[in-house]
């Protein structure tokens, strides 16, 4: 069988279609990327999308297999495809490994498809999941939603593994800063750490658990390895979204804004100025917003 995969969107390798490699090839499939001019040379094709906003590729044939949060929340892949070690070969160059140990959250955001898609957070593996030392990576990308909120025990067995392999370690979808402890901040301490330690402040319900995980990060933890995301326009309004972000500049913390509704004048402007760091550390946001000329929300 000839079997065709299509990443419509997304920046990341896509682990899913490394996934269905993996599972034809053990087939004896032949397995590689779509190519449009081959259509109809294809036993199967299956396509990818994250974002609903995305484009469908209009050369993919109808009877294309389409799955990911871009087509449907529900979709997912069969167990069998779900448990096999991803195919990094499908990617030339790619240096890093990339995976889930954790599916699911424990929290029920408004703003977050992750609840109705994977549901409550469950152990589903660890790092042997998605790497090995034969694979060559000294990098791996942990996609979990909230490792954080995993049992104990599982976040020191991984952590524990990137450490002992001396892996640098990028926590991907950020860590939840309410759930912190020092425990959780020693462990993170002794591992190699790729990029920043990411953590979020969506609500203002959240100050002050959100203050107590950056503090107890930063008795372990150099400020400067910690970034906040700040979600703003959703429930927030601009005084309190300045609130935030002077919080966390007052706690020598990056913050970095993610706009809900990116095409909005007041969020994109808003934005631009906390995440262009050289204009965020000399201008203030009253003087940004007067020389953008920056409409009220």
């Amino acid at each position: 069988m000839r079997i065709g995969i299509a990443q419509v969107d997304g920046k990341w390798p896509n682990l899913a279609l490394m996934k269905l490699a993996a599972y034809h090839k053990r087939q004896g499939h032949d397995v590689g990327w779509f190519n449009p001019l081959f259509a109809r040379e294809y036993d199967a094709v299956y396509a990818s999308k994250i974002f609903d906003f995305t484009p469908d590729d209009p050369y993919l044939p109808s009877d294309a297999v389409r799955g990911g949060t871009g087509y449907n929340l529900e979709s997912s892949l069969p167990p069998e495809v779900e448990a096999c070690f991803p195919d990094y070969s499908v990617y030339p160059g790619l240096d890093y490994a990339i995976g889930f140990t954790t599916r699911g959250c424990v929290r029920r955001c408004p703003f977050c498809v992750v609840p109705r898609k994977e549901g409550r957070l469950r152990v589903t593996g660890d790092l042997y999941s998605f790497w090995r030392p034969e694979t060559g990576f000294s990098k791996a990308r942990l996609l979990d939603n909230n490792l954080t909120a995993a049992p104990w025990e599982h976040f020191e067995r991984v952590l524990g593994q990137l450490i002992e392999h001396r892996l640098l370690a990028d926590f991907s979808q950020g860590l939840d800063a309410r759930l912190l402890t020092d425990g959780h901040a020693r462990l993170l301490a002794k591992a190699r750490i790729w990029k920043q330690i990411r953590v979020a402040w969506d609500r203002m319900e959240d100050e002050a658990a959100v203050r107590r995980g950056i503090e107890a990060l930063k008795r372990h933890v150099p400020a400067w390895k910690i970034m906040c995301y700040v979600l703003i326009g959703f429930d927030t309004a601009p005084e309190e979204d300045l609130h935030r972000v002077e919080v966390l500049r007052g706690l020598s913390v990056d913050p970095f804004v993610m706009s809900y509704d990116k095409r909005d004048p007041y969020q994109a402007a808003f934005a631009r100025w906390v995440n262009h760091k050289a204009v965020f550390n000399t201008v203030s946001w009253a003087e940004y917003a007067r020389l953008k000329r920056v409409p009220a929300a």
